[in-house]
């Protein structure tokens, strides 16, 4: 089975992630070697400290950095970890931040969120004014998330897609409370967050993968494999 990592910090020079393009081409190889084949680059786009031009032009200088270095058997699209503010909704057009320029876009908010409010006006606002299908990053670091499951179904109900890092699976309570959700339906996608060899490790993937397997089911990995196939969209190389 050929998997996917819809979000990561590998583009050169560009965030907090990689350093230089020798580091992003190792994080490749050592998602490459668990069969990670459909890499999806989302460097931080903080919508209130950059406009989306800025960031667009530094994206496309770091990718060409990157890009006559990259493995023949690698697909790959560009798109952001959207740090989500009023300030984003300025532009007349969000999608140049999407996945690859199409209708799903990766999205964050400050980790003391509630995920009522003001928050969800902002989600619904990109679903029914910009007719995009929100990917919410890492739901292990929502506190108000991880204590009710409820909050998490509204969310999924209203068209929400939910991820999580392969890095959360840690500590027996927070493990038991992400396995359950991928149970009950509730979390979607399974990506490294990586932003170098150690800090979002890539290579702890597969084993993740293995534990969703052991734990929940072939079709729930399944899922997730289908679920990001869905939301990738290579580019030309």
């Amino acid at each position: 089975m050929e998997f996917y990592d819809l979000h990561s910090h590998i583009l050169p020079e560009m965030d907090d992630g990689s350093r230089s393009v020798e580091m992003s081409l190792e994080i490749i190889d050592r998602l490459r070697a668990q069969n990670v084949k459909n890499i999806c680059f989302t460097p931080h786009y903080y919508t209130h400290e950059e406009s989306m031009k800025t960031f667009l032009e530094r994206r496309e200088e770091s990718f060409a950095m990157l890009r006559p270095h990259l493995p023949d058997d690698i697909k790959v699209c560009l798109g952001a970890e959207v740090y989500v503010t009023d300030y984003l909704f300025n532009n007349d057009e969000i999608k140049p931040v999407c996945y690859s320029g199409g209708n799903y876009i990766l999205v964050e908010f400050a980790f003391g969120a509630t995920f009522t409010g003001k928050t969800i006006d902002q989600l619904n606002r990109l679903r029914n004014n910009y007719g995009l299908r929100p990917v919410l990053t890492h739901i292990e670091r929502y506190e108000h998330l991880m204590a009710d499951e409820g909050l998490v179904e509204d969310l999924v109900d209203d068209g929400v897609i939910i991820q999580t890092n392969v890095g959360a699976f840690k500590g027996f309570s927070r493990k038991r409370r992400l396995l359950r959700y991928i149970k009950h339906g509730l979390i979607d996608v399974v990506v490294t967050d990586c932003h170098s060899l150690n800090r979002g490790n890539p290579d702890e993937y597969i084993g993740t993968i293995e534990l969703i397997r052991e734990k929940c089911g072939e079709e729930y990995v399944r899922h997730i494999v289908e679920t990001s196939k869905k939301i990738f969209k290579p580019i030309e190389l």
